[in-house]
């Protein structure tokens, strides 16, 4: 098998990935429009009823018929799935209910509007996020979609009509789609149908007609949807003859290639094959091949031209690797499709030509099968001839491995004409082949050619009899010395392709090295700025360089401060997403290489290099940085991504926390304020039962303040204005003053505790508002007549503290969720707002100690509450430390 022939582990390990992604997913259909009212629901439906008909399990997942009768009459006979229903700012929403879908699991789902965003406190942001959740599921999904909401085309249809789009998808939802369908109608049936009030109701059809739907924007927008099926067709048939090994060129439509190089020749390659592909309309490649042959500084920044040339005039840019520029041509342009091949005449001298077994012009013909090979000549005008046999602007060190390979034959030399008595003059052959050897591991192509034919021509003027003479008399010698020539040409090439191989191969293992640092810098760091710090010290390291990454503020003005002139340079590479500084042709005085970070909307900032040893920053390099760049903008938008995805949770969760405050709140202050409200009427009419009214008003206000008191220490919680005030004191104090306070919650319940005798050292304050929140759940959720149990047992530097009470205990469905704010467990009484329990999560955590609760585990019903916190102990009294004391 040739190597033609064997398949590319890359294209192999791409169709491994996909075939396994893809294993067990279901089938997506996108029907396409140019915009809205061209009947891609209408087409949508017709396939679902044919699929139903088939036998399959159908189901409309959700349907926009935007009042369309035509649209709600194909719609009948199909199951419909019950939307889902939200409330977000007291209004109802509906949308596709995914579980009830994956419930059901039908064959196939209909699903309308692909870019719809869906209503906050769905699963999803995205309508597509649910089509990809039921395709994993494996589920068929059909659905529709209009050119502007597709991502990479918004800016464009916005720039045509005039008109913004907000929703959009993603690119890669149409490559993740197995068929595209179009629905195509003309601009003047669109505007008809827009007309008979079949698009829009009629007092909206007149505005459309003269704003979004004007002709001149249908027809861009119908070439537009053209185009985006064309390139779903091509990639199609790309995959297909992937996945079946299919070698040959399918010439479906015109696709040129064109071979670049250094040469100044290239320039009119470029502009030779953009002009043959626009003629026809047809896409273009520009190539380069690098052989491993390094290249001097002016043809480098001539090929660097080159692709820039090719790339502002619309080609798509490839670059490969490989020994031999033949092959590797044909096999891009097996794999693109291509049809031409656009080239220039060798501008190699006629004897290296023959030597090399023909032109690249002549190999091409023979070898390109299907595909055409288009001939550029040079013309006189142009100043270009072959080039010299031996090209000393090739390599920079030509002439010192000239001067190599000089002294090698001449130490060779002296040292055969001492052991000519000893070897003969055939052996001396041998060490000049030895030399040739030596110099082939050196030396590069050209001086290996130069001593391999010196040594040839020193052999036979200094020992082949007749010497001093370069004629040969004996047979045996003229086969001897030919053999020999033939033997060294072949060793120096060999070698010669081996070393440029090896250079290749280290390049390679170079580049993977960079790689694999730099992805590990992208994914070691865990917030945006330590990324950015350790992308950029990497990079540092790798090129050897001052690398500053600058990202673009809401102002749009960059975040890293960079010298004035340099700033500027940066802020033009970003506002125009093209590189600019040093190294480019724009700006290129500049210190620095500034190559913008791009997303696929606009810029998201720069990354900035600045050579320290002011060496060159070639074209592999610049490659290189350019995938860096991609990447490290991939990486920004995750994490904005991230951060924007946590924005969005944290301020639902403060809307949820939000109205369930005001709920509770409301209710709460409502019951006592009325009681007030009421006893201070009776009081104004009456005087009878003033003692009992002016208690409940007492009550009552104990309450608001209980509630406002709570509130005040949730703010102190949520805020970290906490700071424990640790004083020397006594647990019987604090719990005698938590006792009173809680007394009116106890009621007839019984208070017993045992506590040590020694003096601890804590916030007076808050252990006593810890122990007033947990004895006031306890009383809340026990019987009148039970009784509560708090133990304090010093445990070195440790207090623990148990409180026991006789209630049902802890449902097991509430543990995880006990300590939460506003939580009420499903047996707690009216009233209250949940706050309890967190504030006394908040401040033992304050004091550093832990809480937990739990049902308890001595045989009796009921909540144990343990509460450890650190503290300092010392005895001050006489008395045994655990002598109870009670009260009841």
């Amino acid at each position: 098998m040739n190597a033609d022939e064997q398949p590319d582990p890359d294209a192999l390990l791409a169709e491994l990935q996909a075939s396994q992604d893809s294993s067990g997913e279901g089938h997506l259909k996108i029907f396409l429009g140019m915009c809205p009212g061209v009947g891609k629901t209408y087409s949508m439906l017709l396939a679902g009823q044919t699929k139903q008909e088939e036998g399959l399990s159908v189901r409309l997942g959700v349907l926009e018929t935007h009042g369309r009768v035509e649209t709600l009459a194909v719609s009948a006979g199909i199951a419909r799935v019950p939307l889902r229903q939200f409330t977000h700012r007291n209004v109802t929403m509906e949308e596709m209910d995914i579980d009830a879908i994956l419930v059901q699991k039908p064959d196939l789902v209909l699903v309308d509007e692909l870019a719809h965003s869906n209503a906050v406190g769905s699963r999803h942001p995205k309508r597509w996020q649910d089509v990809f959740e039921l395709l994993k599921a494996g589920i068929d999904v059909y659905t529709t979609l209009n050119v502007q909401h597709i991502e990479s085309y918004r800016d464009l249809v916005r720039q045509i009509t005039g008109a913004p789009v907000n929703e959009t998808v993603p690119d890669s939802v149409l490559d993740r789609a197995d068929e595209v369908e179009l629905i195509d109608i003309t601009s003047e049936e669109l505007r008809k149908r827009l007309s008979e009030g079949k698009v829009y109701s009629p007092d909206r059809a007149k505005s459309a007609a003269d704003n979004f739907f004007k002709e001149g924007n249908l027809k861009a927008l119908r070439e537009i949807a053209l185009r985006i099926t064309a390139d779903k067709a091509d990639q199609d048939m790309r995959r297909f003859r992937s996945s079946r090994r299919i070698k040959s060129s399918w010439h479906s439509g015109e696709r040129f290639l064109v071979a670049v190089s250094g040469s100044p020749f290239s320039e009119r390659l470029i502009r030779i094959a953009r002009r043959a592909a626009a003629s026809v309309h047809a896409p273009w490649i520009a190539v380069y091949v690098d052989t491993g042959r390094e290249l001097g500084p002016v043809e480098s920044a001539r090929l660097e031209s080159n692709l820039h040339l090719a790339r502002s005039l619309g080609a798509e840019i490839i670059m490969t690797t490989g020994r031999n520029v033949v092959e590797a041509l044909l096999r891009i342009g097996r794999e693109n499709h291509v049809s031409q091949i656009v080239v220039g005449k060798s501008l190699e001298h006629p004897l290296v030509e023959w030597l090399r077994g023909g032109s690249l012009v002549s190999k091409l013909i023979r070898s390109s099968e299907s595909m055409g090979v288009y001939v550029v000549r040079a013309d006189k005008a142009s100043g270009i001839r072959w080039r010299p046999l031996f090209d000393a602007t090739r390599a920079p060190s030509f002439w010192r491995e000239i001067g190599i390979g000089f002294s090698v034959v001449a130490v060779t030399t002296i040292i055969g004409l001492l052991l000519l008595p000893l070897l003969g003059y055939s052996s001396v052959g041998l060490l000049y082949l030895l030399a040739v050897l030596f110099c082939a591991g050196r030396l590069s192509r050209a001086p290996i050619f130069l001593t391999a034919a010196l040594t040839a021509f020193a052999w036979d003027f200094l020992f082949i009899p007749p010497t001093f003479t370069f004629f040969i008399q004996g047979a045996h010698d003229i086969i001897l010395f030919t053999m020999y020539f033939v033997v060294a040409l072949v060793i120096g090439q060999l070698h010669s392709h081996l070393r440029q191989r090896e250079k290749v191969e280290r390049r390679r293992e170079q580049q993977a090295v960079a790689y694999n640092q730099f992805s590990r810098a992208l994914t070691e760091s865990p917030d945006l700025p330590s990324t950015l710090d350790s992308v950029s010290a990497r990079l540092g390291n790798i090129f050897a360089a001052e690398v500053f990454i600058s990202l673009l503020d809401d102002q749009g003005k960059l975040t890293h401060r960079l010298p004035p002139q340099e700033a500027a340079v940066a802020a033009w590479a970003s506002e125009h997403r093209e590189a600019a500084g040093r190294f480019t042709n724009t700006l290129p005085q500049s210190q620095g290489l500034h190559i913008p970070l791009l997303s696929s909307t606009h810029a998201l900032g720069v990354l900035s290099i600045y050579p320290r040893e002011g060496g060159p920053i070639g074209l592999a390099e610049k490659q290189m940085l350019e995938t860096f760049a991609a990447q490290i903008a991939v990486a920004v938008e995750q994490f904005r991504l991230q951060a924007e995805t946590e924005s969005l949770r944290i301020e639902e969760k403060s809307r949820e926390l939000q109205k369930t405050l005001l709920d509770s709140v409301s209710h709460e202050l409502k019951t006592p304020l009325a009681v007030v409200s009421v006893a201070a009427d009776r009081l104004r009419h009456t005087d009878e039962g003033k003692t009992a009214l002016l208690d409940e008003i007492d009550t009552a206000l104990v309450r608001l303040d209980r509630v406002l008191g709570n509130l005040l220490d949730v703010t102190r919680i949520e805020t970290g204005s906490i700071r424990p005030h640790l004083v020397w004191c006594d647990l019987h104090e604090i719990v005698s003053a938590a006792r009173e306070r809680v007394q009116n919650d106890l009621g007839p319940r019984s208070l017993h505790y045992s506590l040590p005798e020694d003096a601890v050292k804590t916030d007076a304050g808050l252990l006593e508002e810890i122990l007033v929140n947990v004895l006031r759940n306890a009383a809340q959720h026990s019987p009148p007549t039970s009784s509560i149990d708090l133990q304090a047992t010093l445990r070195g530097q440790e207090l623990l503290l148990t409180i026991r009470d006789e209630g049902p205990g802890i449902d097991v469905k509430d543990a995880s969720r006990l300590f939460e704010k506003f939580f009420r467990g499903q047996g707690a009484i009216p009233g209250g707002l949940g706050l309890g329990l967190s504030i006394v999560r908040g401040f033992v955590q304050a004091l550093g100690g832990t809480v937990e609760a739990q049902s308890r585990t001595d045989g009796k019903s009921g909540t144990e509450f343990r509460i450890l916190l650190p503290i300092t102990s010392r005895d001050i009294r006489a008395v045994p430390s655990d002598e109870p004391s009670s009260d009841h």
